[in-house]
């Protein structure tokens, strides 16, 4: 079987997640347009600020146990259904100790929160991580029909459980949120945790959870950096610039997050595929795969770059409109992706210290950059120390990645890509709509034009048919 035959479990899945990733964030965007609506400025800001919280203590909350799965599908795969339950067991006193611990400094010592966001915090928060746990499961056992329903799921049942209770407690939107959206969550997470439970072995197996922890335990320094990376902006701009602001940059985040997203439902299924071509020590096709996923990426990046003002217009109301952060949200949409390429590679070496080194040093410069730059420039600052910390953490990345496994992937294809987006980012600057929009519609056609004269090879590492 060719490598080229090999790639199309990973084209298949890719093309499903993506397709189901558009329909989940598409929730997203309709929750944009609805809450922004229903719910005050400042509560929209808080929740937002309330979610950043939320993301960083998935972290906490679970161990970052879910990261084991990658190895444990190489390493223990005659006994992965029982690792799997034995671990989310574990997980279960990881949440519980974690919450304790988050009420007595949060609330009794330092009361900078109420007893209410802790529990519902924490349920949120654990609620995300049997998702995420399943999820990685579903990508190493290339389940393409789970896989759809946990990206299409756990967004749909946040927005009812939110929409609901919003309507209900029109005088309490902001406690309302916190409650329809976690509900609506641990409905999806109790299925996903029955069905792993159901699953025959032992509910605890001290070798399993010594083989998760040393994984998992060196990656949560790198979680909570990245995740401190990625939501100290809106923690930051709450505490100095107030929520409304946090409101703003929270929906106008939301259209570069449509790269992000894209990219988080592919990015499983890719690392699946490159830890068993780097386990085979055969990993010709990298490139190729790198080249069309840039590809891709760029088109993305340039189309919303071309209707980004008109998609915040439709889906927000005139007090959002601050067009200023639509360019460096895209920008950091885009180093967030092409940085992830060469974590894949470390992760498998199981050199997760290292990594966790390198987000740290990005993020500690994220949060100097945002306390010295948005006092004096205000919230759009913060969008451009993302984009800076972030293209710090692409060059540590592919420092660290050579020195692992050298030409994994192709330096000119990043160059090509981040020159690309340079250029894009000068004609966004351009003042003049008509000039501006002009230019990006060609940038469209160019990267179309150039699809379609490689079309061969595209459609031979598409459809290609599997032998043997």
């Amino acid at each position: 079987m060719t490598e080229k035959q090999n790639l199309n479990p990973f084209v298949k899945s890719s093309l499903i997640y993506i397709i189901a990733t558009i329909i989940g964030q598409g929730m997203t965007f309709v929750s944009i347009i609805v809450f922004t609506r229903l719910m005050p400025k400042g509560d929209y800001g808080d929740y937002s600020t309330y979610y950043a919280y939320v993301s960083i203590l998935i972290v906490f909350i679970g161990a970052n146990l879910y990261v084991s799965l990658n190895n444990a599908y190489i390493d223990k795969k005659d006994t992965i259904h029982q690792f799997r339950k034995s671990v989310l067991t574990l997980s279960l006193f990881t949440m519980l100790s974690m919450s304790f611990l988050a009420w007595v400094v949060l609330c009794l010592i330092v009361k900078k929160f109420s007893a209410f966001i802790i529990l519902f915090a924490a349920l949120h928060s654990y609620a995300f991580f049997v998702v995420n746990y399943r999820t990685y499961s579903a990508n190493m056992e290339n389940d393409y029909k789970k896989k759809q329903w946990l990206l299409i799921l756990p967004n749909t049942m946040q927005f009812i459980g939110a929409l609901v209770l919003v309507l209900l407690m029109r005088d309490s939107t902001y406690e309302a949120r916190i409650m329809g959206s976690t509900i609506g969550l641990l409905c999806v997470a109790v299925v996903c945790f029955v069905e792993i439970m159901k699953s025959r072995g032992q509910l605890i197996n001290f070798a399993d959870w010594k083989y998760a922890l040393a994984i998992s335990l060196p990656s949560t320094v790198m979680s909570i950096s990245f995740m401190i990376m990625q939501q100290c902006d809106k923690v930051m701009i709450t505490e100095i610039c107030g929520s409304e602001d946090t409101a703003v940059y929270s929906v106008i985040y939301y259209l570069g997050y449509a790269i992000i997203a894209v990219d988080q439902a592919v990015a499983p299924v890719r690392q699946a595929w490159i830890y068993k071509r780097l386990n085979g020590g055969d990993y010709n096709e990298a490139r190729k795969l790198q080249k069309w996923y840039l590809v891709l990426m760029a088109l993305m990046a340039t189309g919303l770059l071309a209707f980004g003002e008109l998609a915040i217009r439709l889906i927000a109301p005139k007090s959002y409109w601050h067009f200023e952060y639509i360019l460096p949200f895209v920008l950091g949409a885009c180093m967030m992706m092409v940085y992830r390429f060469h974590t894949e590679v470390i992760m498998f070496y199981k050199k997760n210290a290292v990594l966790s080194f390198c987000v740290v040093v990005a993020a500690a410069i994220n949060v100097a950059l945002n306390a010295v730059l948005i006092p004096r420039y205000g919230a759009v600052a913060a969008c451009y120390t993302t984009v800076l910390s972030y293209f710090v953490l692409f060059l540590l990345t592919m420092f660290v990645s050579d020195r692992l496994k050298k030409g994994v992937y192709s330096k000119l294809q990043f160059a090509g890509f981040l020159l690309w987006m340079c250029a894009l980012a000068v004609t966004f600057l351009i003042r003049e709509g008509i000039v501006q929009k002009a230019i990006l519609m060609a940038a469209i056609l160019v990267i179309v034009v150039y699809t379609i004269k490689r079309k061969m090879e595209w459609m031979e590492l598409l459809w290609e048919k599997r032998k043997g």
